[in-house]
């Protein structure tokens, strides 16, 4: 018997509903499972609906939006929760890294106010008590002299060492799921390095489930287990990470791999992929990525493919199989 998965989502759509509009759709169809300890990689380029789906499952979306399908914690459904039981689910059992630390922490209060917050709120530790867990944490996760920094200010801290904070605080209420909503793309080369390595190894510790969510292919390959790839406001791939490279079978995902810095000859362009990244309300009956696609046919603009389970993984395209010799070798989009 399969044991059910710590997250789930069932074909999740968020739609935005405005007064006297028809509602859009931002995100149209993700499902996937993350079982504990498992660390899964949503990528995809902007807009795609990389951050609506992670907000989705922590509840933070705008008023505005409607979602559809399910969000799953341990069978129950996160839009369901209510009262004490929604408390408890955000306050111990899910937390959240946003991408830029210096938007979601008040600049006029101290890092231990900042920190210390949930543990005397949820937890009922008093400040005292706070700070005296949070003091290993932090050394933990690289910052040393945990109590002088417990009284600085964010602006006194660099970049790095404030998305540190910001990882000491979605970590100090001992989650079971952490999603990381692009912690590292406000950071140099070498600090998102130290910073994707700190998270890695608190994650293996902690036995932690992540949803790792990027536009840096390469960083999701290197860092998670699996990888889903995001077009248009739905997932047209997921492949086990070790195995992408070699194994995709979307054209969207050969795209994104052969864009890829370092992999010519010095000096010679990268390939790209033709087009502009449509939005999930701009797509029609067929394959979203049609429009863009080298390989499309009538059908592929037809009638849209449906994620099927295939060899490791599973993906969305009419002609996956087909293509899995010639994906090596791009060409320009059919008029």
């Amino acid at each position: 018997m399969t044991a059910t998965p710590l997250l789930r989502l069932d074909h999740l759509g968020i739609d935005l509903h405005r007064r006297r509009r028809e509602p859009r759709p931002l995100v149209l169809d993700v499902s996937f499972d993350l079982a504990p300890g498992e660390a899964l990689g949503l990528v995809g380029e902007s807009g795609s609906g990389k951050s609506l789906t992670s907000r989705a499952v922590i509840r933070l979306l705008p008023k505005d939006t409607r979602t559809h399908g399910t969000a799953e914690f341990e069978g129950e459904n996160v839009q369901a929760l209510q009262g004490e039981r929604l408390t408890r689910y955000l306050s111990r059992e899910a937390a959240m890294i946003f991408q830029n630390p210096r938007a979601h922490i008040n600049p006029v209060h101290t890092l231990g106010d900042f920190l210390t917050e949930p543990l005397v709120c949820h937890h009922g530790l008093t400040r005292p008590q706070a700070e005296e867990r949070l003091v290993p944490l932090l050394a933990q996760i690289g910052v040393p002299d945990g109590p002088r920094r417990l009284c600085q200010y964010p602006h006194q801290l660099s970049g790095g060492l404030l998305q540190r904070m910001m990882i000491a605080s979605a970590l100090i209420t001992e989650p079971r799921l952490l999603l990381a909503d692009e912690p590292t793309t406000a950071l140099d080369v070498t600090t998102q390095q130290d910073v994707m390595a700190v998270l890695d190894e608190q994650r293996r510790e902690r036995e932690l489930a992540m949803l790792f969510v990027t536009h840096d292919l390469e960083l999701a390959t290197a860092t998670c287990d699996r990888v889903a790839v995001m077009y248009a406001g739905t997932i047209v791939e997921q492949r086990p990470a070790a195995g992408l490279h070699t194994g995709r079978r979307h054209p969207y995902t050969a795209g994104l791999l052969a864009a890829r810095p370092g992999l010519g000859e010095p000096g010679e362009r990268l390939p790209v992929i033709p087009g502009r990244p449509a939005a999930a309300h701009e797509t029609g009956e067929g394959c979203p990525f049609a429009a863009r696609c080298a390989f499309a046919e009538d059908r592929c603009r037809l009638e849209r493919p449906v994620l099927r389970p295939d060899e490791d993984g599973a993906v969305a395209c009419h002609r996956a199989h087909e293509l899995a010799g010639d994906l090596d070798r791009p060409k320009e989009p059919a008029s």
